[in-house]
Formats: structure tokens, C-alpha cells, sequence
């Protein structure tokens, strides 16, 4: 992956990575519809892209401190310079100690001029190249800055999942114990329940015992009712033979009463004489 294309799929796929893994932990964390899928969906991106990284060139390694000592903590010094740029520094010496040494021919200020031009271009090409490289760092910066801010939302993505499935699992087995209250309570009113259906059926049955009683005792209030009107006829019917059986014993005395003092009487003379005088 030398080339920039591959540096830029690269960038894409570590981009678009990151966004799925922080989206599937946003719907974890929210318990929305379908979290599970995605977190998965996530975290088999994160796999993917830590697989990608193994095939990614390692950064290239500049020695900064060479051209700015002072971030060495050392002292400015003179870099080596490579073969143009040394050739044309030799031969600057050279001509410079030629011209101080013999007197310059005609055409030595022409040469001069064009090998300070040609370092003038060296320079300013060089000074360019700084500068692309400098932009470059710019934007290895903010790359790194975005990396490490999106690495920090993903730990704490998973800091939260992590919390929330402590947190989940609690609560499931609050809720398992809370369940398991719950049915021994259901069993109790259920046994409460049976009870009192016993209860209610035995007192049911004593209703309509007493039910049964009670129109018992109706229809004998009924039928004495009926025998006592009867009983009444009977008494009375009875009272009045009663009372012509006590005038006929009332008559049979009186008559057998008369019969018994007559006899006697014919038998005593002196009531004889008196009755005859």
C-alpha cells in the first residue's frame, strides 16, 4: 500500500470502521431495536480494521532534529549536504579562492552568477519541499487528533457497554428474585384462594341446609295450621256432646233420684197418716 490510493483506502475504511462500531454501540447503549445485530456488525468492523492496520507501511521517520536542533535541545549546526548541493558549495570555494588567489578572467562574474542562481533554485526548491512537508506533519496532526478522539468515544462506548451489562445483568437477577417473590405469592393466594372456595362451599351447603329446614318448618306451620282449624271443630264438636252427655247424666240422675225417695216414703206409716189427714 506504497501508493496513494491505498493510503486513501486506508483512510476510508478506518473512518467508515469507526463510525459502525460507534453507532452499534449507540444502539447498544440505547437498547434500541436491532443493538445486538449492530454492535456485532461493529465489532467484526473493528476486527476487520485492526487486520487492515497489520498490512498498513509503517509512518515514514523524519529526523526533525537535524534540521531544527533546538527541538534536540542542542545547539544549531551545519547539515551535510548532499552531492548537488555539495558540488556546487565546492565549487563556489574553489572559484572564490581562485579569485582571491590570481585575477578573475572575463567570463568568472557570468559563472558566479548562474551557480548563485542555481543555489538560489536549490533553495528555494528546497524551501518548498519544507514547506509540502510541513503541511504534510499538519496533516498527519489533525489525523492523529481525529484517531485519538474517535479511539476515546470507542473506549468509552465500551466502558459503557461494559457498565451497562454489569448493570443488566443486576438487574436481571433483581428481576429473577422479584419473580421468584412473586410466585411464592401467587402460590399463597392460590392456597388462600382454595380456602376460602372451601369455605364458601361448606357455608353454602349450611345455607341451604338451613334453607331446607326453614321450609320444613313452613310446611308444618302450613299443615298445623290446617290441623289446629281442625282440632278447634273437633273441640268444639266435642264440648257440645260433652254438654248434652253431662244434661242426659244430669236428667238420669234426677230421675233416679225421684225414683229412690218414692219407694221410701210409701214405706213410713206416720207419712202415710199425715199424707192421708
Amino acid at each position: 500500500m506504497r501508493w496513494e490510493g491505498g493510503q486513501r483506502l486506508f483512510n476510508f475504511a478506518y473512518s467508515i470502521g469507526a463510525a459502525i462500531v460507534i453507532w452499534g454501540a449507540l444502539f447498544k447503549i440505547l437498547h434500541l431495536p436491532g443493538g445486538n445485530t449492530l454492535l456485532c456488525i461493529g465489532m467484526g468492523t473493528e476486527v476487520i480494521m485492526f487486520i487492515l492496520t497489520a498490512f498498513d507501511r509503517p509512518p515514514k521517520e523524519y529526523h526533525w532534529e537535524d534540521v531544527f536542533p533546538e527541538l534536540d535541545g542542542g545547539e544549531s549546526r551545519e547539515l551535510p549536504l548532499r552531492a548537488p548541493a555539495a558540488e556546487r558549495q565546492a565549487a563556489t570555494e574553489e572559484i572564490a579562492a581562485t579569485e582571491t588567489s590570481r585575477p578573475a578572467p572575463v567570463a568568472a562574474p557570468v559563472a558566479e552568477s548562474a551557480d548563485l542562481s542555481e543555489l538560489t533554485a536549490a533553495t528555494q526548491n528546497y524551501l518548498a519541499q519544507m514547506n509540502a512537508i510541513s503541511e504534510q506533519m499538519e496533516l498527519l496532526r489533525s489525523t492523529t487528533e481525529a484517531l485519538n478522539s474517535v479511539s476515546a468515544v470507542l473506549l468509552d462506548s465500551y466502558r459503557a457497554i461494559t457498565e451497562n451489562s454489569a448493570s443488566v445483568t443486576e438487574n436481571s437477577r433483581g428481576y429473577i428474585e422479584r419473580m421468584a417473590d412473586l410466585n411464592r405469592n401467587l402460590g399463597g393466594l392460590n392456597t388462600i384462594y382454595e380456602i376460602q372456595l372451601k369455605s364458601v362451599s361448606t357455608q353454602l351447603e349450611s345455607i341451604d341446609r338451613v334453607n331446607r329446614g326453614i321450609k320444613d318448618i313452613r310446611d308444618m306451620y302450613e299443615k298445623s295450621a290446617a290441623q289446629s282449624a281442625r282440632y278447634c271443630e273437633e273441640t268444639e264438636k266435642m264440648a257440645r256432646n260433652m254438654q248434652q252427655l253431662n244434661s242426659v247424666y244430669e236428667k238420669m240422675l234426677h230421675a233416679m233420684t225421684v225414683n229412690m225417695y218414692r219407694p221410701m216414703m210409701n214405706d213410713i206409716p206416720g207419712a202415710q197418716s199425715s199424707g192421708t189427714v
